[in-house]
């Protein structure tokens, strides 16, 4: 740097001025504005290289490099920074929101203790409203949160409606007391297609059923929820996931079945120890049972993607997917399950999202079904796992008690099966020949009573009968018992034909069992052994009247 160059007046930013550069303006020599940006050759037309335009009836002001209004305002023109930089910043638009109407709601009937049905207005704030709920569904829609998102474990969501309830056990019995509660959404799978019901949680308090009523889901509970309440729900993914593959087991088996064989499916039975495909086929080999196994697991060892569409109701690619039809309530979209280059079918149960989460899948084999059909037996998934676990350890209890390997357990089974027929038939041999000895003991007395009653623990209804037919009299009323107090157990009575006929019943009913009787005898069963002495004394006292002399 030269002497003459250090030595150089200095511009407002610094800058120094060449010798034989023109000086700035006057007012910027004054302090009076920033100083203009120089046009550059081919960035602005040479008529824009003077001084910018004032806007009519402005002033310049004093303290800022744009220009005022007649009334001194700040006019809304951009700042000299915005105008030479050319990227425009972008500020946040900020939202308004509209005064909306008041929406009035109309309470329903009284559900779970509320009072009558009255209107209610709810105003609405001119303030932002909250956001909605992750549960809003639309009200004709059928698909719920549980077929969006197979694999949620938590959901929250509000409470629409309560109402009280009963709930009829699957089993039988006495009718649960509860109530029906609707939700905006759910997690909870409600039965249909051949699937059950999940289970889970609203809250803390347990869900016993799930069922579909049109386009909503009904969840019944013990304990009463408040409308509108926000709620978590909380699912029983053990359950879930079970389901999940034996019905993606299901799609997969159908389909193969019936590409390699032409076997369709007429329905399927997911069951709580086992699933059954029905077949429309009479019969299936051995060979083809183990083609149909070896080939569904090689799909799921391909790892085939399982994507689930939702189409329109009229929409023309329906016609050409599996299905039975729709229900006659249906509304809303039709939800497609495909399994990629294999199965395209119409279902609403919840799958798994690969076929890679099957695990494996086993044929247990078939069964005779209705109407010329065959019932294809099967497990998927965690299922097979638990019935190896299960075949596992009752081998282990076969060869700690059978004492051998286990490949040897069939023949010592087989062997023992003989050995107890054998002692069977031995039983049986003895027994009638204690029941001869007994009755011939009875004949042998001098003076025989008109009233003979035995009971023994070990005997049957033949045990019973020889004796019956070896005492053979006319004139004694015999009472015969066999099994043990505390359990049901066999009798007969017999004698002459008109004292049966009439204390046959009676015998029974105190005995608490059912039977019938003919030419003198009346036998059958009873739950109460434990009452004999009253039929004994019963028989006692008709004897009694029969002889004066007694």
């Amino acid at each position: 740097m030269t002497t003459s160059e250090a030595q150089a007046p200095r511009g407002r930013r610094g800058r120094r001025r060449l010798p034989g550069a023109p000086a700035a303006r006057a007012d910027e020599q004054r302090g009076q504005g920033s100083p203009r940006k120089r046009s550059r050759p081919g960035r602005f037309p040479a008529e824009r290289s003077g001084p910018r335009p004032r806007a009519a009836g402005a002033v310049r002001s004093p303290r800022a490099g744009y220009p005022r209004g007649a009334r001194g305002n700040k006019r809304e023109l951009p700042p000299p920074s915005a105008v030479r930089s050319r990227r425009r910043r972008v500020l946040p638009r900020r939202r308004r929101y509209r005064q909306r109407a008041p929406r009035v709601t109309l309470q329903a009937p009284p559900t779970c203790g509320t009072a009558a049905a009255s209107p209610r207005v709810h105003p609405r704030p001119p303030s932002p409203p909250p956001a909605p709920c992750r549960g809003r569904r639309s009200a004709a829609a059928m698909v719920f949160q549980c077929q969006r998102d197979s694999w949620a474990r938590q959901f929250a969501t509000r409470v629409v409606s309560c109402r009280p309830a009963e709930l009829r056990p699957e089993g039988g019995g006495e009718p649960v007391r509860g109530f029906q509660v609707v939700l905006e959404d759910t997690i909870l799978f409600p039965e249909g297609g051949g699937q059950p019901d999940d289970r889970g949680l609203i809250g803390d308090v347990p869900v016993l059923r799930v069922t579909r009523r049109g386009p909503e889901a009904v969840h019944f509970v013990q304990e009463a929820l408040e409308p509108g309440a926000e709620v978590l729900l909380s699912l029983d993914w053990d359950r879930r996931f079970d389901h999940m593959q034996q019905h993606s087991g299901q799609h997969l088996i159908t389909a193969i079945a019936e590409h390699m064989f032409g076997f369709k499916t007429t329905s399927w039975e997911l069951g709580r120890q086992r699933s059954v495909i029905e077949l429309d086929t009479p019969s299936m080999t051995a060979e083809q049972i183990e083609a149909l196994e070896r080939s569904v697991n090689e799909k799921i060892r391909e790892r085939v993607p399982v994507v689930v569409r939702e189409l329109a109701a009229d929409d023309p690619e329906i016609e050409r997917v599996r299905s039975r039809g729709l229900p006659d309530d249906h509304a809303g979209p039709v939800r497609v399950v495909d399994i990629e280059g294999i199965d395209s079918n119409m279902c609403c149960g919840t799958h798994v999202s690969n076929l890679s989460d099957l695990q494996v899948i086993k044929l247990l084999g078939t069964e005779k079904g209705k109407k010329n059909k065959t019932n294809l037996v099967f497990l998927a998934g965690n299922r097979v796992l638990k019935s190896i676990e299960q075949s596992h350890s009752t081998e282990k209890a076969l060869t700690s008690l059978l004492k051998n390997g286990p490949g040897e357990h069939i023949e010592a089974v087989k062997r023992l099966q003989s050995s107890v027929k054998l002692l069977q038939k031995n039983n049986l041999n003895l027994l009638r020949d204690i029941a001869v000895l007994i009755a011939r003991d009875f004949k042998s007395k001098p003076v025989q009573s008109q009233l003979f009653v035995l009971h023994r623990k070990e005997g049957d209804s033949e045990f019973m009968n020889i004796i019956a037919n070896e005492i053979g009299s006319e004139e004694t009323l015999l009472f015969l018992t066999v099994g043990d107090d505390k359990e049901a157990g066999l009798f007969l009575l017999a004698g002459p034909v008109e004292a049966v006929e009439n204390l046959g019943p009676r015998v029974a009913e105190l005995l608490g069992g059912k039977g019938a009787g003919k030419r003198g005898r009346f036998q059958g069963k009873a739950t109460k052994m434990s009452q004999r002495g009253e039929v004994q004394a019963l028989l006692q006292e008709f004897i009694s009247r029969r002889s004066p002399e007694a």
